[in-house]
């Protein structure tokens, strides 16, 4: 792989999470082996990251290459077909890691018959950042990864519901940046009750998720701290028409039935390209058991619990066949101060 196509990789894996239903992509435009453009997708509906590059190339971009992390888009969204922008532009080459199946035109046919030479050069690191995206579109529900913080025999609390804290302070600052690179963090009203939890983003310069809450039941306390700032939105799904919002910041939605896919695909709809789930024992259980998962990430403590499991992180009402258990694939493990992060993938 070129150096010029790991910036454009590069470029793109910095964008991760703030792009909505868009997938990030990085470009770096190249003439006579200097850089003369860059550019990312910095936020849905704004320029892509090929209009970026090239307007900061300008006329430096005459008979140069580009170099793309994702296919260049070729259909009308809230902005035109980057294929357009290269042609005019005059470039000699487009160079791309990844093919976009989500395209109804081959970009490739189009550009190679403006006389544009086109290579497609796969890489697997940028792959990683658009295999989920492309389900994602695919469904029209959001990328989905839960995070559960747990002791060594699978607890996110003790029996009589102390949970503060399990993991270390180290594991709570990865966790923030965890929430920076999503549009949006889900959890329960139950967890609200039991942990007070703000979900912030609190690292320099980071961006704060829209909080997601769900309540059947609509029995909100908003007292509760997560309701008094208004660094984000919070997004209430209720199926009780009588709970009414205090604040601009917090949104009622209501649904008539309040199961996964419906608030999967309302949340989509709404612009939230990958959801972070941080919940108690009920609603992690109910996505892990769920076709809607497309990541793992627990962190566990080097400590044991014990009790009757009654904040065991993953439960169900039936037992499981070995056969039907839910399939993952370890992506990473990490140490974390003692404490271990283990990344996974549902098969």
């Amino acid at each position: 792989m070129s150096e010029f196509m790991k910036y454009a990789i590069q470029l793109a894996q910095m964008v991760k999470g703030q792009t909505g239903v868009n997938p990030p992509v990085g470009s770096v435009v190249v003439k006579d082996g200097r850089i003369v453009g860059l550019g990312a997708h910095l936020k849905q509906g704004e320029k892509h990251a090929e209009v970026q590059a090239l307007d900061m190339a300008q006329d430096k971009a005459k008979g140069g290459t580009i170099y793309i992390s994702l296919e260049p888009c070729t259909h009308y969204g809230s902005t035109p077909p980057c294929v357009n922008k290269i042609i005019e532009h005059g470039l000699s080459k487009v160079i791309y890691a990844v093919k976009d199946t989500t395209l109804s035109s081959e970009g490739d046919i189009i550009l190679e018959k403006a006389g544009i030479e086109v290579e497609y050069q796969y890489s697997e690191e940028a792959f990683a950042l658009y295999e989920d995206f492309f389900k994602a579109k695919q469904h029209k529900i959001p990328e989905i990864t839960v995070k559960v913080s747990t002791s060594l025999d699978g607890k996110q609390a003790t029996d009589s519901g102390q949970s503060q804290w399990i993991t270390n302070k180290a594991v709570k600052q990865d966790v923030y940046r965890l929430r920076h690179t999503h549009d949006a963090v889900l959890t329960g009203n139950g967890t609200l009750e039991a942990d007070n939890p703000q979900y912030t983003t609190r690292i320099q310069d980071g961006k704060h998720p829209i909080r997601i809450i769900l309540s059947k039941r609509g029995q909100i306390d908003y007292s509760k701290q997560i309701f008094h700032d208004q660094l984000s939105e919070i997004w209430i799904y209720t199926e009780n028409h009588e709970l009414k919002s205090p604040s601009h910041h917090i949104k009622i939605i209501y649904l008539e039935t309040c199961n996964l896919k419906s608030i999967l695909s309302d949340i989509y709809q709404r612009g939230v390209g990958r959801l972070l789930v941080e919940a108690g024992p009920h609603i992690t259980s109910e996505f892990l058991q769920s076709n809607y998962l497309d990541h793992l990430i627990i962190y566990y403590a080097p400590k044991i619990i014990g009790g009757i499991g009654k904040n065991q992180f993953y439960q169900t009402d039936n037992v499981i066949d070995l056969a039907n258990a839910p399939q993952f694939e370890v992506i990473s493990t990490e140490s974390i101060q003692q404490n271990i992060k283990m990344t996974l993938r549902k098969k």
